[in-house]
This record gives structure tokens, C-alpha cells and sequence, in this order.
């Protein structure tokens, strides 16, 4: 169905949502939190986490219009949240708000380099001298949640939600293990790391200037 010159789908409930999202690949969702079967937010929770629907924008639309339901909208990762009533054109102007900020992403370098080293931000490949260095899953993982977010700290919680998603049941000690595992194959001097830095008490953060 055409509305507004965009090409829409529709899902019945919560578990069709997931199941298009992974099959169909929209460019945005619009994202009720009341539907059946999965509510809006485990929708969300679950599209946020999944390396397949990771990436699509989210607009969750809902007559929950109190602070912390907004809150909560974008601790799961939407990317706007629009409360019931509202108007048709405002919502249209939001999505084409949101489509041109997505399209710029894509347009980012596919590569980024820390240091001597080059990363291939697709495959996580790391490179250097044109010699690959095999990284875990959970060190790419890490790496790449580094590198999307330069100088920002990240803490044990978010880097645990971001990498490990449901399958989250780990002691923040592993994360330490993890983040020792990459300063070893990155840093000249692991105890005195250049590029991932700690900071006491809050988590780690990439050294931007080192990027």
C-alpha cells in the first residue's frame, strides 16, 4: 500500500513485525508499543539486537505519553517517539527527517583505522602491514562499539546490552578479560594502553586522537 509516496507494509502483531523486519528489510518501522502476542517494546528490544534489523530507523507511535515511556522508547533504541493523537503530516515529516539522517549514515567510510591498524567496518576485519589479526566475535563486537562511539565512555552495562544482547548472562569481570584480549592485540604496551583507555569507576572509552 502507498501512503504518503512511501511503499508500506503491515503486521498484525508483534511477532509478524519481527518476522517481516527480518524478511522484508524496510527502510524505517513505525512501531506501536499495544500489539499482540510481543508488545512494541520487546519488538523494539529484539530488532535492536538482531545484526539483521540492528540498522533499520524506529518510530514508535503510542498513546503512552508519560516521560518514562518515552525514556524507555529510547533506552531500547528508537530513534523518535510520537504519542496518540497526532497529526498525519507531523509523522510524515518525522520519517523523512529520519530516512535522510539514515541515508547519510550509509554514505560513512566502510573502514576506519586505529592506530597502524585497519579496520574493515563490514567484515570487522583488522588489519595491519596487510596482515590480518584474528580478533573473537565478542573482541569485534567490543571493537566495534569503540569505534562507533570515539571518546564516549562506554560502561560495563551498555557494552554487556550492545555486545552480548539476550544472551547477557555473563559477570562483568568477562567484559575486563575481553577488554585485555584487545589491548593485547592492539596496544604496543597493554598496561598503558594508548587507544583504550579506563576510566575509573565508569567503564572505557577510545581514545579519539588515536583513531
Amino acid at each position: 500500500m502507498n501512503i504518503a509516496g512511501y511503499e508500506a507494509l503491515f503486521a498484525k502483531d508483534g511477532v509478524e513485525a519481527l518476522e517481516s523486519c527480518r524478511h522484508d528489510k524496510p527502510d524505517l518501522v513505525i512501531l506501536d508499543i499495544m500489539l499482540p502476542r510481543i508488545d512494541g517494546w520487546q519488538v523494539c528490544r529484539q530488532l535492536r539486537r538482531d545484526n539483521q534489523t540492528s540498522h533499520i530507523p524506529i518510530i514508535i507511535v503510542s498513546a503512552l505519553s508519560e516521560v518514562n515511556d518515552r525514556l524507555k522508547g529510547f533506552d531500547l533504541g528508537s530513534d523518535d517517539y510520537v504519542t496518540k493523537p497526532f497529526s498525519p503530516r507531523e509523522l510524515t515529516v518525522r520519517v523523512k527527517r529520519i530516512l535522510a539522517r539514515a541515508e547519510t549514515r550509509t554514505l560513512q567510510p566502510k573502514t576506519a583505522r586505529i592506530g597502524p591498524f585497519k579496520i574493515d567496518l563490514e567484515e570487522m576485519r583488522v588489519e595491519r602491514n596487510n596482515k590480518e589479526i584474528l580478533f573473537s566475535e565478542r573482541e569485534k563486537g567490543i571493537l566495534k562499539l569503540f569505534i562507533h562511539n570515539p571518546g564516549r565512555v562506554l560502561s560495563h552495562s551498555e557494552i554487556l546490552d550492545k555486545v552480548w544482547g539476550q544472551d547477557n548472562i555473563v559477570e562483568y569481570g568477562n567484559i575486563d578479560v575481553h577488554i585485555r584480549h584487545l589491548r593485547e592485540k592492539l596496544e604496543k604496551d597493554p598496561e598503558n594502553p594508548m587507544f583504550i583507555k579506563t576510566v575509573k569507576g565508569e567503564g572505557y572509552k577510545l581514545e579519539p586522537s588515536r583513531t
